[in-house]
């Protein structure tokens, strides 16, 4: 409890609740042994707050405000774990907001997806309940990413600046800080001000007025005050002196640093925001409550509440497909991501630990108080329902449309999510639009194609329907449009901006929201371009193969490195007849098709003589390219993605000559090494023994090795020291050096290492006999040189899957893994799509562990344990002798997983 709570308990204890019980501030400064400035700035506050109430003048005499007059502050009841967890932090913002005269500046900080922004909102409620008796206080929110490229912009658009201030300032312009007095000003990402503008704004807090851009004597007085957010470290990012200016400083937790019980109420509030979206009931399975409670989520409560709308995306699914009357979350509508994300705990709370068992039934509350409204405008239920509508249509039977519209549920959500994350034109669905909206869009559109002969498609409308969606979402919750193009628009498209202008009481009337200059030239920019101007289509591209997940791999991998979402997938049941097959591909192909035809890339069977009959069907022109593979996939979308104009035709033929140059050109590697081992056949090759000492067990060695494989005999057996100069001999050696032996691996190109202590396992003999007899010594000495151009691709897009390490050195490291994996795993051959596998899980293995999100021990690691220890002992010896060059230590959960990925040692060694 605070000093002013304490102050608040003692008025309420001793019943001071008239003129004739009422104390002096003198009297409390002696009860609470405080300064009487101290008493006399808590009582004003508790006045302030309709608390208290004062009379009298000399002395002022304070007493409790009628209990029917005392107000409560809601404006962050509506916060989980404003009362727990986060208490002080609330306590703290209240405190900012009620110093007089206009507040103290504040600094929120706390990780993406924390709350930080709501609790500037909450802040902004706060100051109106305090401030606002008699007058509107603004809340203006100005993200200073918006302009961070660009400082003079961002200064010119928070302070203002004045006519001929820089090039194209032709008249005054206010600032956000204008628009911002009597009020608070919110600076989201102020990590992102530049210094220039962080010295003008403690300029600002120091003096109490400021210049706009331009100015040089006339001085602004101001009323404001500030609430920055930061997701970055104060430290570094903000200026010594600017930070020293801003007397409060918030922190906000992540969602881990939550108690569960907070983490349980935030996960049964989002599920209840969706059963009142729905008018549903909605069963939540106990498992599933408990791993969104071990949820470790990279975006915190943002993140979290997107997983949740997603799973009641899938459960409504099943709802309308089975007709049940609730939705029932299971495990299997999780995203896969949250598994990932796992974060062990023991749950020691009876309560939960109840819900665990028995699952969560939440029914809709329409009188519940919310945190905040989802501010998207997305409607995935009326998305789901047109679709099932459309399979039913088609005769297909429920469990075939769940199947279905499973897959297009997941699609369409990551389509929405990366047009709000990337604010690019995507051909989105219209069910996530308002009607109105969508029809007020395609009026404009169509009336602008009649005034300037051109051409717009669905992509245009899709973009200016949710482009007009999110201006009305921004004009009712206060926040102010601005367009720093706007004079240059003005000029350069004077024809669109004059027919926006002329629209303008239509769209206001449409969208019941006033329509700002700066809107108008946003609106202008939809209209300069018809559909010739759009990006040329691009040739379609379908892998397709059987199996469950074959061809969905290829595509994701491929489009990962290729930095794209081009190429799409069609997996074959492997009981599906050849009907279906059909039939499913000629919807795919007609879905995917732009006008310039679609390249099929198949694996087997009857596939590879389907052109004609897929022709008839879709009347598209198709070209299939039989036994696919990554190398394949990649070849072919480079060639569609970075060719212009190219037809059908042309880019078949430059498939097939680049992907037969490039097996030319491994086969023809492949035969110059045998050539060279056929050369130096005749020569005695030699095995090198690196000991401690050079001597002594370089001899037990021997005797190992000679008493286990007699062929050993024929071989010549060099020993050394570590300390000898190891480059020397190899220099000499190199020719027939076939093999090194140690505790100790020196490196050097192309020749295996087999660890001394290896020589005590089966499997550790065994590699040295295969090597030896030459079973494979071609894939030791070719593995890197046969995926040379693979890794060249790999290490350019390795960036995408790692982002906690440098590319330089992971590539490396997951090279070397590679080398000595496919040495001990894979005695016979490997694909290259297993070489891309492997480098990506290794890849992103690294990066877990160097984030603290490693893989825990699988459930059936006891099997791992049971069935392949040796194997496991060795795996794990290998990874790690890799892996400590760049200082990380792997633990067994990622060493279990990865294991499981290989096929056993005995399964190739006969």
């Amino acid at each position: 409890m605070n000093r002013i709570e304490k102050i608040l308990e003692y008025f309420k204890k001793n019943a001071i609740n008239c003129e004739n019980k009422a104390v002096r501030t003198i009297d409390i400064a002696n009860i609470f042994e405080i300064q009487r400035t101290d008493a006399s700035a808590e009582l004003n506050k508790l006045v302030k707050q309709g608390v208290l109430e004062k009379c009298g003048s000399k002395p002022v005499l304070y007493y409790l405000s009628d209990i029917k007059k005392e107000k409560k502050c809601i404006s962050f009841t509506n916060i989980i774990g404003s009362n727990g967890s986060i208490k002080a932090q609330i306590d703290l913002a209240k405190a900012a907001i009620s110093y007089p005269p206009h507040g103290l500046h504040t600094l929120i900080c706390g990780e993406s997806g924390v709350g930080k922004s709501l609790l500037a909102e909450s802040m902004a409620n706060y100051a109106k309940e305090l401030w606002g008796k008699e007058k509107n206080i603004p809340f203006i929110t100005f993200s200073c990413a918006d302009y961070a490229d660009n400082a003079q912009l961002l200064v010119s658009q928070l302070f203002g600046y004045v006519k001929g201030a820089f090039t194209g300032a032709t008249e005054e312009h206010e600032g956000v800080l204008d628009r911002a007095q009597g009020g608070i000003l919110f600076l989201d990402e102020i990590h992102r001000l530049p210094p220039t503008g962080q010295e003008l704004l403690f300029i600002l807090i120091d003096k109490g007025f400021y210049r706009r851009l331009g100015e040089t004597k006339t001085e602004h007085k101001s009323n404001v005050m500030i609430i920055g957010a930061t997701s970055e470290n104060v430290d570094s990012s903000l200026l010594l002196t600017f930070k020293r200016r801003i007397p409060v400083q918030i922190n906000l937790p992540s969602i881990m640093q939550r108690p569960i019980d907070e983490r349980l109420k935030l996960i049964m509030h989002f599920f209840n925001q969706e059963a009142i979206r729905l008018n549903y009931p909605i069963y939540i399975e106990g498992k599933v409550v408990d791993l969104l409670l071990k949820y470790n989520c990279p975006a915190n409560i943002g993140e979290l509440k997107n997983d949740i709308v997603l799973c009641c995306a899938k459960g409504y699914l099943k709802l309308q497909a089975y007709n049940k009357k609730q939705l029932e979350i299971t495990m299997s509508d999780l995203p896969n991501r949250i598994f990932t994300h796992l974060k062990y705990q023991t749950i020691l709370d009876s309560t939960i630990n109840q819900i665990l068992q028995t699952g969560i039934f939440i029914e809709p509350n329409k009188d519940q108080k919310f945190i905040d409204n989802d501010g998207y405008g997305i409607d995935f239920y009326k998305y789901i329902d047109r679709k099932i509508e459309n399979y039913r249509q088609l005769r297909m039977s429920d469990t075939e449309i769940s199947n279905q519209v499973k897959v297009d549920l997941d699609q369409y959500f990551q389509v929405v999510m990366k047009s709000l994350n990337k604010n690019r034109e995507s051909d989105i669905p219209t069910s996530i639009i308002e009607k109105d909206i969508w029809e007020t869009a395609n009026v404009l559109l169509e009336d602008a194609a009649i005034m300037f002969n051109r051409i717009y498609n669905r992509n245009i409308l899709t973009a200016l329907a949710w482009h007009l969606q999110q201006f009305k979402e921004r004009v009712i919750s206060g926040r102010v449009v601005y367009n720093t193009n706007l004079e240059n628009i003005r000029k350069r498209y004077k024809r669109e901006f004059t027919y926006v202008s002329n629209k303008i009481q239509y769209i206001s009337d449409k969208l019941k929201v006033d329509v700002s200059l700066d809107e108008l030239g946003f609106l202008a920019m939809f209209f300069i371009h018809d559909i010739s101007k759009i990006n040329e289509e691009k040739i379609g591209i379908l892998v397709v193969a059987h199996g469950r997940s074959t061809a969905q791999n290829l595509a994701e991998v491929t489009n990962n490195l290729l930095g794209t979402e081009h190429i799409k997938a069609y997996n074959i049941p492997l009981n599906q007849n050849n009907t279906k097959t059909i039939s499913d591909l000629t919807r795919e192909i007609k879905k995917i098709d732009n006008g310039k035809g679609v390249v099929l890339l198949v694996d087997m069977g009857f596939l590879v003589t389907m052109e004609k009959i897929l022709f008839i069907e879709t009347g598209i022109n198709v070209r299939i390219i039989p036994n696919v593979t990554t190398a394949l996939v990649l070849e072919a979308g480079r060639q569609i993605l970075t060719n212009e104009n190219i037809e059908l035709d042309e880019v078949i033929d430059n498939i097939y000559t680049t992907y037969d140059e490039y097996v030319a050109t491994v086969r023809n590697q492949l035969t110059k090494d045998v050539k060279l081992e056929n050369i130096t056949n005749d020569e005695k090759k030699s095995i090198l023994l690196i000991c401690i000492s050079g001597f002594g067990v370089a001899e037990k060695i021997r005797d190992i090795l000679i008493e286990n494989i007699p062929e050993i005999n024929s071989f010549d057996l060099i020993t050394a020291g570590i300390n000898d100069n190891i480059e020397n001999i190899y220099a000499k050696e190199k020719n027939n050096l076939c093999l090194v032996i140690g505790s100790v691996d020196p490196e050097l190109p192309i020749i295996p290492f087999i660890n001394i202590g290896d020589l005590f396992l089966p499997e550790g003999l065994n590699k040295v006999r295969n090597i030896i007899t030459e079973k494979n010594e071609m894939l030791d000495l070719c593995i890197d040189k046969k995926f040379n151009s693979l890794y060249v691709v790999l290490r350019e897009q390795i960036s995408k899957f790692v982002k906690s390490l440098t590319p330089d050195e992971i590539a490396q490291v997951c090279e070397k893994m590679i080398l000595k994996i496919v040495n001990i795993f894979f005695v016979d051959k490997i694909e290259q799509d297993t070489i891309v596998r492997l480098y990506l899980h290794l890849a992103c293995m690294c990066d877990r562990i160097n984030s603290k999100e490693a893989l825990l021990e699988p459930e059936w690691s006891e099997d791992i344990r049971k069935n392949r220890k040796e194997e496991y002992i060795l795996l794990n010896n290998i990874i790690n002798s890799c892996i400590n060059k760049i200082n990380l230590s792997v633990p067994s959960g990622e060493i279990y997983y990865l294991l499981n990925s290989l096929p056993k040692i005995k399964d190739k060694v006969k």
